[in-house]
C-alpha cells in the first residue's frame, strides 16, 4: 500500500468521523439542548425601615440564619416615644374639650328654654295689649311696645337656636363617633405603630448576606439596609438558543449539573419560560427605531430564559444564589434519551473537578 493511497484512506475516515459527530451534535442540539448559561436564583428580600432614625443596635450577624419575627437591628426611640406621648397628651385634650362644649351646648339648651319661655310672654302681653286698645282703655304706644317686645323675643329665641345649633355642629358625635375622638385615637395609633417600626423585623426566615449595617448609621424609610436570601427555596434560570427549544414540551424533563457541586446530576423539570427579552421591548417612548447594523455573515443566536425546578422540591442549601450550572432538556420521554442525557450529563460532572 502506497503512501498516498493510505493517507486517502485515513481522509476518509477522518471525513466519515466529522460527519458522524456533526450529525450526533446536531442531533442533540434537537432532541437534548444543552446550555451552559444557567445559575441559580433564589429569592431575596430586601429589609428597609418604615421610619427613619439612626440605627442603635444591630443584633445579627453576616450569613447568619434567621427566622420570620426575628429582630434585625433597632433605631433610636426617643423620638417616638415623644410622639406618642403628644399624642396621649392630644388625646386627653380632646376630652377636656369636648366635656367643655357638652357643658356649652346645655347652657345652649337652656337658653333656648329661656328664650322660648320669653316668647310665650311676650305673645300674651301683645294679646292682652290689643283687647285693651280695642277696649279703647290703651293707647296705640302701648300696643306698639307690647309687638316690639314680641320681635325682640323673637329675636333671641332664634340667636339662642344658631348659638345651640353652632354648639353641636362643633361638639358632633358623641362618644367613639366623635370626629375629634376619632382624629385622636388615629394620631395615637399612628405613633404607636412608628414606636414598634423601630424595631425591624425579619419578614421572612433567611440568610444574612453582605451585612454592612452598623450602629450609628442613620436609615431612612424605604432604604434598604439588610438582605435576606431565602433558603430552601430557588429554581434554576437557564438562557437557550430559541430554536433549540421549538421541540421541547412545557414540563420537559431536565438534567442540571452545577460548578459549586461536582459529579452531582439534579434532576429538574421545566417551569415556565420567558415570552421576550429586553431587545424586544416596545417602549412608546417617542424615538425612532434602532437598528442592528452588525455586517457580520453569521450572527449571534437569540436566546430565551427558561426556568426549571428541581424534581426534589428544594435546591441543595450548599447552592447560593447566582450558582453557575449547566443544564440539558430532553425533547421526548424516550428512555434511550433519558439514558444517553443522564450518561453526558455525568461526563460533564466529572469533568467539573477538571475546570
Amino acid at each position: 500500500m502506497t503512501p498516498d493511497i493510505h493517507f486517502n484512506r485515513w481522509m476518509k475516515r477522518a471525513a466519515i468521523l466529522f460527519l458522524l459527530v456533526l450529525a450526533y451534535l446536531l442531533f442533540i442540539d434537537i432532541a437534548l439542548p444543552l446550555t451552559s448559561y444557567a445559575m441559580v436564583q433564589r429569592p431575596v428580600v430586601t429589609v428597609a425601615p418604615q421610619v427613619s432614625g439612626v440605627v442603635t443596635d444591630v443584633l445579627v450577624e453576616n450569613n447568619a440564619q434567621v427566622n420570620k419575627g426575628d429582630v434585625l437591628f433597632r433605631i433610636d426611640a426617643r423620638d417616638y416615644r415623644l410622639a406618642l406621648e403628644k399624642a396621649e397628651l392630644a388625646l386627653s385634650q380632646v376630652s377636656q374639650t369636648n366635656a367643655a362644649l357638652k357643658a356649652q351646648l346645655a347652657q345652649a339648651e337652656a337658653a333656648v328654654q329661656e328664650a322660648d319661655v320669653a316668647v310665650t310672654e311676650a305673645q300674651r302681653e301683645l294679646q292682652r295689649a290689643e283687647s285693651l286698645h280695642q277696649r279703647k282703655l290703651s293707647s296705640q304706644q302701648a300696643l306698639d311696645q307690647a309687638q316690639t317686645r314680641l320681635d325682640s323675643a323673637k329675636a333671641h329665641y332664634q340667636a339662642a337656636l344658631e348659638s345651640r345649633n353652632a354648639t353641636r355642629v362643633q361638639l358632633g358625635d358623641d362618644g367613639e363617633d366623635n370626629l375629634r375622638v376619632r382624629q385622636a385615637r388615629n394620631a395615637l395609633a399612628q405613633a404607636q405603630l412608628n414606636l414598634s417600626r423601630t424595631t425591624v423585623v425579619a419578614p421572612e426566615a433567611g440568610v444574612v448576606s453582605n451585612l454592612q449595617l452598623l450602629p450609628g448609621t442613620q436609615a431612612n424609610a424605604g432604604q434598604s439596609l439588610i438582605s435576606l436570601v431565602a433558603a430552601g427555596n430557588g429554581r434554576i434560570a437557564a438562557d437557550y438558543r430559541e430554536k433549540s427549544l421549538l421541540n421541547i414540551d412545557p414540563d420537559a424533563a431536565a438534567w442540571v449539573v452545577f460548578d459549586a457541586l461536582p459529579g452531582e446530576v439534579v434532576h429538574a423539570h421545566l417551569d415556565s419560560r420567558d415570552m421576550g427579552v429586553a431587545k424586544g421591548q416596545l417602549l412608546a417612548n417617542g424615538q425612532l427605531a434602532q437598528l442592528d447594523d452588525s455586517d457580520r455573515w453569521v450572527r449571534d443566536a437569540q436566546r430565551v430564559r427558561v426556568y426549571l425546578q428541581a424534581d426534589a422540591g428544594a435546591l441543595p442549601n450548599a447552592l447560593v444564589s447566582g450558582s453557575r450550572a449547566t443544564v440539558m432538556m430532553s425533547a421526548s420521554d424516550s428512555g434511550l434519551l433519558a439514558w444517553l442525557a443522564a450518561a453526558q450529563m455525568h461526563i460533564i460532572s466529572w469533568l467539573r473537578y477538571v475546570y
